[in-house]
């Protein structure tokens, strides 16, 4: 074949062919022959256009300007097939270039860039610098970003049993989020709510609507209550009825049972500090225990209430007891003798603070600021800005709840710091009008005088007040006998350690 259409020119020392009135791209491929009338032969090396050639090398003859020419197929040469195969790199080079190598275009919300042949508006585009966003029915879903992943709309999987999972956001800040699990019951779970109780900070696991478990911004467990400063279980239940808590083995044996007890009319565990309080029920009970209870201390001692003016009863001395039941130091005050207790194992009539009122409760944690929304990204779907906009119109009103509680929170902070130190100081006023005597046990007694194993330990005088002195067994007078504290089994460390008795 040999295709002469038109003219041509050719530049000395260029590669480029010109032409005028030429089709090139449909009549010539690389390869083949140019020949100018005149003129010497030279591949052709590109088919740049209609009206353009590169050739294989330069034009070395002289410059021709609007010479006829032919140019004449090479050997092999099939200008249809090679037509098509140009024409189908032209079609599809970009697919080699992009889908061909995993490379997928952005895309947009209602036309995700992988998305699906029969669903077309779902699928995953791109938002943004480091974006990936999970389109439904052209509504954005899920949104990750090179920091976290997040829900800008409402997620909902419903099943055909009732279940459901949905995540929202329903605050103003991106954080607040709300997971509500659904089933045919009606339980849910919440996460950083703000709703039923909960702070913004909070999580809770509720059943239609009302939290049953808490954990607060401060750490605080709470159950069956939707607020305080401390763990708090709470459950209502009828007094020395069924149990409130059970903890079994084995799904049968019990291990330890707490029952509702009932305090109208009874006295409950005074106000003092303790690791452990248990009040007793209207029967009088407190603890029942099939078992031993191991302590560390030596002996068992009892609150005694003390005498106007008796001071300060050091540990292991000998005191006396007046006729109206209250602790002296004074022998001629003392009808009966007793010992203070040292290292008590159980302590009686610990009631001596029940006047008072209740310990004042601790304000809890303070109240944090919550953060503006944040806006979306450039590019945002309209349901993302339509999320931002109306957290953004709420977060005023959020804000005044905020600083209101903040004030709340600062004015009962000021309280307690007031109220706790007047409370703490009634306390330690009650506690020194008693003191605790031992009942029983060992005891070490500060012994005046010389002491040896098997001894009595008696009260004596010393002046206007009273001692511990060491009596044999075989010097015993009935006198003594009945001022006895107890008798000496062991000596350590230089003390007298004493069996407690009472004469």
């Amino acid at each position: 074949m040999t295709y002469s259409v038109g003219t041509i020119t050719l530049t000395n020392g260029s590669r480029v062919v010109t032409g005028t009135g030429t089709k090139f791209v449909a009549n010539v491929l690389p390869g083949f022959l140019l020949i100018p009338v005149g003129g010497a032969a030279t591949v052709i090396a590109e088919v740049n256009s209609d009206t353009q050639l590169t050739l294989a090398r330069p034009w070395v003859a002289a410059t021709m300007n609007g010479t006829p020419y032919d140019i004449v197929e090479t050997a092999g040469g099939d200008i249809d097939l090679s037509l098509r195969a140009l024409a189908l790199l032209n079609t599809f080079g970009s697919v080699r270039d992009t889908v061909g190598q995993g490379l997928f275009p952005d895309g947009t919300v209602t036309s995700p860039g992988v998305r699906f042949i029969n669903d077309q508006d779902t699928g995953i585009y791109r938002n943004g610098a480091n974006t990936m966003v999970l389109a439904t029915g052209g509504t954005a879903r899920m949104w990750f970003d090179g920091s976290y992943g997040y829900i800008p709309a409402v997620i909902s999987n419903s099943a055909s049993n009732g279940a459901a999972l949905t995540l929202r956001r329903t605050e103003a800040s991106a954080a607040n989020l709300l997971l509500t699990t659904s089933f045919p019951g009606g339980s849910e779970i919440a996460l950083n709510s703000g709703v039923n109780g909960v702070s913004n900070d909070g999580f809770a696991i509720s059943m239609n609507g009302t939290p049953r478990l808490i954990i607060d911004g401060s750490g605080n467990v709470l159950v069956g209550v939707t607020s305080g400063s401390y763990h708090n279980i709470q459950k209502d239940g009828v007094a020395n009825g069924q149990p409130l808590i059970a903890f079994r083995q084995g799904g049968s044996v019990p291990v330890a049972v707490v029952y509702a007890i009932d305090f109208n009319g009874v006295e409950g565990a005074n106000a003092a500090n303790a690791a452990f309080k248990v009040g007793r029920s209207s029967t009088g009970r407190s603890i029942s225990v099939s078992g031993s209870i191991n302590t560390g201390g030596a002996d068992y001692a009892e609150y005694m209430v003390k005498a106007d003016g008796c001071g300060v009863i050091p540990k292991g001395d000998v005191c006396g007891v007046d006729r109206d039941g209250k602790l002296v130091k004074t022998w001629g005050d003392a009808v009966s003798f007793v010992i203070k207790s040292t290292d008590p194992s159980y302590v009686g009539g610990d009631t001596w603070a029940g006047h008072l009122s209740p310990r004042p409760e601790a304000p809890g944690a303070e109240p944090i600021e919550p953060a503006p929304p944040q806006a979306p990204p450039e590019g945002a779907d309209d349901a993302v800005i339509a999320a931002w906009e109306e957290a953004t119109a709420a977060y005023p009103g959020i804000i005044a709840a905020y600083k209101a509680d903040h004030v709340a929170w600062r004015q009962a902070t000021e309280a307690y710091s007031k109220t706790l130190p007047v409370w703490e100081a009634e306390l330690e006023k009650a506690r020194q009008c008693v003191d605790r005597i031992a009942f029983c046990g060992q005891v070490p007694a500060n012994v005046s005088g010389d002491f040896e194993v098997g001894d009595y330990i008696i009260a004596a005088a010393s002046g206007a007040g009273i001692k511990a002195v060491a009596v044999r067994a075989d010097d015993m007078t009935l006198p003594q006998y009945m001022r006895r504290i107890g008798k000496v089994w062991a000596v350590r460390d230089g003390r007298a350690w004493i069996d407690v008795q009472h004469g």
